[in-house]
């Protein structure tokens, strides 16, 4: 299988306002986990907002971490990508 037509999965968090994504995405970045915030993809839901991507590897280390600060997660949603999607996101990891 190319390059082009592998699959990646990416954990995806989701949270009730834009505040809690910044505060998300500022608490994992100081613990080193790597996120990075994106616009809420469409299969997820129409509404317009911003969620975290983060590699699935360190995923539960995120929730664990959001959780002891009190972050309110809307949820976890697994997502693949493929092709230029996927390496966007990787790049966007630095994976």
């Amino acid at each position: 299988m190319s390059e082009q037509e592998k699959y990646y999965d990416f954990d995806v968090l989701t949270f009730p306002s834009t505040h809690y994504a910044l505060k998300a995405e500022k608490l994992c970045k100081k613990d080193g986990i790597r996120v990075a915030m994106i616009p809420l993809p469409r299969e997820l839901s129409t509404d317009c907002g911003v969620s975290l991507i983060v590699c699935p590897e360190e995923c539960k280390n995120a929730e664990n971490l959001l959780r002891q600060a009190g972050v309110s997660l809307n949820g976890v949603h697994r997502l693949q990508r493929k092709g230029k999607d996927a390496r966007l996101w990787q790049n966007m990891l630095n994976i």
